[in-house]
């Protein structure tokens, strides 16, 4: 077998011990500079530090659960299921904001406060607004385990419920008061048109807040509902004053009383309790 005395190429241009020579040197300064660096500045690993490490859980502000969407699913569901069986009816209430001809044939034609249409609406609108007010608490306080379960969702639930009841209630209190019943159906025709309407306007609002929990839907939100009670106020002063002889002021009042304060408070109270920890 024949001998090569080095398998390496020899390039004639470059002289290969000086060059083994510089790259010992460049590589001796460079030992040299980092031990130096070492002595003056030490090292941040080993040293300045003298407390105890203790692991922290990782904290998840994932708020979108399972049942969120089949809940969502089955409210969209609602809306085929109206639209299908009652198809006449379910135009008509849409309608009521566009005028109090609206109103006359939808009162001539059936009552809504006994329909399936506007109860199953309701129904709807209730767990709607509660999933929306426990993922904006969830938001605006960074504690997804104290606000989201099932538990606190009920507590929303049943303080929406409770909030439709008692205007609801005031409703009929004023038509036994006043002998109103003609003012009360329009009321009640208005209240679960702008229900409806709010509904739809919340399902995509609620949607993006599942998958992007930040402020800014939550406040979308509330401008929705602040509209929403504004529209009522308005229609409701139109229709109330074509059917009783009361003075527009006094119906701005009642209904002042009726829509803009019970969400005034509610806002307030949410505010407070959220920048200072307390409602009071």
């Amino acid at each position: 077998m024949p001998q090569y005395p080095d398998i390496f190429y020899h390039n004639p241009f470059v002289d290969t011990i000086q060059t083994v020579e510089s790259a010992q040197v460049v590589d001796t300064i460079q030992v040299a500079d980092t031990l130096a660096s070492d002595n003056v500045v030490p090292s941040f690993i080993t040293s300045g530090f003298h407390g105890t490490i203790n692991p922290m859980p990782r904290m998840n502000y994932e708020i979108l659960q399972g049942w969120n969407l089949a809940l969502l699913g089955l409210l969209l569901l609602l809306v085929v299921i109206n639209k299908q069986l009652y198809p006449r009816q379910f135009r008509q209430v849409l309608s009521v904001p566009g005028g109090v001809a609206h109103t006359n044939q939808l009162l001539r034609e059936w009552n809504p406060k006994r329909s399936f249409l506007c109860v199953s609406f309701t129904l709807g609108y209730i767990l709607l607004l509660a999933l929306f007010m426990q993922k904006s608490c969830i938001v605006l306080s960074h504690d997804v385990l104290k606000y989201n379960s099932l538990r606190v969702y009920g507590i929303f639930g049943a303080a929406v419920a409770g909030w439709v009841l008692l205007r609801y209630f005031i409703l009929h209190f004023v038509n036994w008061l006043f002998d109103a019943r003609d003012t009360v159906d329009r009321q009640m025709a208005v209240q679960f048109s702008v229900s409806i309407f709010t509904f739809f306007a919340m399902v995509p609002v609620t949607l993006l807040l599942l998958y992007n929990p930040t402020k800014f839907f939550v406040w979308a939100g509330v401008g929705v509902l602040g509209l929403a009670a504004l529209v009522r106020l308005v229609i409701g002063i139109v229709e109330t004053r074509v059917s009783t002889k009361i003075p527009t002021f006094y119906i701005f009042l009642y209904l002042c009383a009726l829509e803009i304060a019970p969400v005034a408070t509610l806002v307030t109270a949410g505010l407070r309790y959220f920048s200072h920890g307390s409602v009071f």
